[in-house]
């Protein structure tokens, strides 16, 4: 079997261009994203016995896989650009940076300040405190000033592995260390979880765009993604429905990195490297028809960056909504798919208008 797989390499690059694959799978994670953080903002307003109930976080936990699967694709796609100097690179961080303050600002700032404008009461600003909080495109920016240190200093593959992996062994060890006030854990959150709003600290997850990156080096010389997916995606599923069950019989998510996704380590990133192949295996499969729906999904895959900042910024503004409207009441469970999809679909379309429009533009 192990030399099945390594048939299915070439000793040169071979599979340069767009991988149709990755967009697909992006494709579907930005879905995975919209119904998480319909959980997310409609879970405010959930009965409390929902809100705890341990299957239902369950199912949350489980799409949230998907932001591992997302940044092994940031790292694929990083060694795929023809630019990948250090220059290069940290010119793409700080227009992704760019990114972050207007997505910060328009989200929470915006929201919370009206809130707090209506009823004049000054909790409604402390939603706003996550103006300063380190969500995937932090973790990104972040992730993009490394590489360009590390382009710099020339640093090579497996020592780039190694650092990655100290830095994932640090984020487990210094888990839940806060500095005693508010604004200091807010400022080392940005390495490792020392706050509820550091949802992807750079320590714990900086192996896996690097694992990505590493791995984009090898799909560049795939020439037989048939035979290789045919090989890896079985094996994938088992491991991937073990890890799962697993889960489910020892009570707790996430349960070799102490239950917090947040602060993941590495055995549990391990497993989402496992998963990544399932995903991106039948992404790949799908790719091959070619048929309405993968083409559907390969666009939004292409445009990822623009439909999560559109959807993040609707929703802050339902949170406000919901805040006017239901107040100290609840909102009934099935309220998260339709809430999700309506969400999404309007992201998509704006993100399309923006795209054909406004971005050469821009």
């Amino acid at each position: 079997m192990l030399q099945q797989i390594r048939n299915c390499f070439d000793k040169d690059p071979v599979n340069t261009g767009r991988q149709r694959e990755l967009d697909i799978a992006k494709g579907f994670i930005i879905i995975f994203m919209a119904l998480s953080h319909a959980i997310e903002i409609l879970g405010w307003f959930f009965p409390p016995e929902v809100a705890d109930d341990f299957f239902w976080h369950g199912f949350d936990m489980i799409i949230k896989g998907t932001a591992p699967v997302f940044m092994f694709c940031m790292g694929i796609t990083l060694s795929y650009s023809k630019k990948q100097g250090a220059g290069h690179i940290l010119v793409r961080a700080c227009h992704m940076a760019g990114i972050v303050v207007l997505l910060e600002l328009l989200r929470t700032a915006i929201p919370c300040l009206i809130e707090y404008l209506i009823f004049r009461d000054p909790e409604s600003m402390v939603y706003a405190t996550e103006i300063v909080c380190v969500d995937i495109l932090q973790f990104a920016t972040m992730m993009l000033l490394a590489f360009a240190l590390l382009k710099k200093l020339k640093v090579g593959l497996i020592p780039m592995l190694v650092i990655a992996a100290v830095c994932s062994v640090a984020g487990q060890l210094l888990q839940g260390v806060t500095t005693g006030s508010m604004i200091g854990d807010r400022i080392v959150g940005f390495l490792w979880n020392s706050n509820p709003t550091s949802f992807f600290p750079f320590l714990n997850w900086f192996i896996v765009p690097v694992l990505g990156y590493i791995l984009g080096k090898l799909w560049l010389r795939l020439k037989d993604k048939d035979t290789f997916f045919k090989w890896v995606m079985p094996i994938g599923i088992v491991i991937t429905v073990i890890y799962y069950v697993s889960m489910v019989l020892v009570g707790e998510w996430y349960y070799f990195s102490g239950g917090d996704y947040c602060g993941i380590g590495m055995v549990d990133v391990a497993f989402m490297f496992v998963i990544f192949f399932v995903v991106v295996g039948a992404c790949h499969y799908l790719g091959k028809t070619d048929g309405r729906v993968a083409r559907c999904f390969a666009s939004m895959g292409s445009r990822l960056t623009s439909i999560y900042c559109i959807h993040w910024v609707i929703y802050g503004f339902l949170y406000l909504g919901l805040v006017c409207v239901v107040g100290d009441g609840y909102v009934p469970l099935w309220t998260v798919p339709p809430v999700a999809a309506v969400v999404f679909v309007a992201s998509d379309l704006i993100s399309r208008f923006y795209s054909k429009h406004l971005k050469k533009k821009r």
